[in-house]
């Protein structure tokens, strides 16, 4: 068996004994997949993690977005693994990116809440997240979603530039929020109406070159949130 086979045979174990135990030793991981411990030494290392005695779930994300970065065809597998979720995998791509995120950001405003899956920032970029899962839309069904998250994502700016998003600072100046929708198939737009269509793949290619002026090229609205010191100024 080559290395590429080798590795996703161990991803695949490592997925299985998580999603079940949460918390597996290295060993158990090796016993499933047939892996050799200097060769899984090895592969993991290729992939920038360090090799420790026991995995634990948390790991699993970032472990399988840098496998799928350079090459791995693991990513169905991991999304149908019963471990784990389009937002967490979204919302590790983000991580891989530098970005700092959170998921499932609750607010409230005029009475009404809304719940955004995945909100991204870097520097004065960030991304206000609605992930539809594994579902292949209908384009009029994707077009509702885009619309629906664009109302969101102006409530989550109102209510960040108030302060009341934990963890969600502005220091020193203003962030452009831009709303998206992200799935696992490519829609036939990128944008619509302002807001984000992407895959997975799109969302990676677009993340290496995020930036006002890039996105503004692409026709994305951007949402101003304002630091809350200056609304007081």
């Amino acid at each position: 068996m080559g290395a590429r086979l080798r590795l996703e045979a161990l991803l695949r174990c490592a997925a299985e004994l998580l999603s079940v135990k949460g918390r597996v030793s290295l060993e158990d991981v090796l016993r499933c997949s047939g892996t050799p411990p200097p060769l899984a030494e090895h592969l993991l290392e290729e992939l920038g993690l360090e090799v420790t005695e026991e995995l634990d779930r948390s790991i699993l994300p970032s472990m399988l977005i840098r496998a799928w970065l350079k090459g791995y065809s693991i990513l169905d597998l991991a999304l149908h693994s019963g471990w784990s979720t389009l937002e967490e995998v979204v919302g590790a791509i983000f991580g891989e990116f530098g970005y700092q995120q959170r998921r499932r950001v609750r607010v409230k405003l005029e009475g009404r809440r809304y719940e955004i899956d995945v909100l991204a920032w870097r520097n004065d970029v960030a991304f206000c997240v609605d992930c539809k899962r594994w579902a292949r839309l209908r384009e009029s069904a994707l077009r509702r979603a885009a619309q629906a998250q664009a109302e969101r994502c102006k409530a989550l700016a109102r209510c960040a530039s108030s302060g009341c998003v934990e963890g969600f600072a502005t220091p020193g100046g203003s962030i452009y929020l831009y709303p998206a929708v992200v799935s696992l198939y490519k829609p036939s737009v990128t944008v619509y109406k302002g807001v984000l269509l992407l895959d997975l793949y799109t969302l990676v290619g677009l993340l290496k070159e995020a930036g006002p002026l890039h996105l503004s090229e692409l026709g994305a609205i951007r949402l101003i949130v304002k630091s809350p010191e200056k609304l007081h100024l």
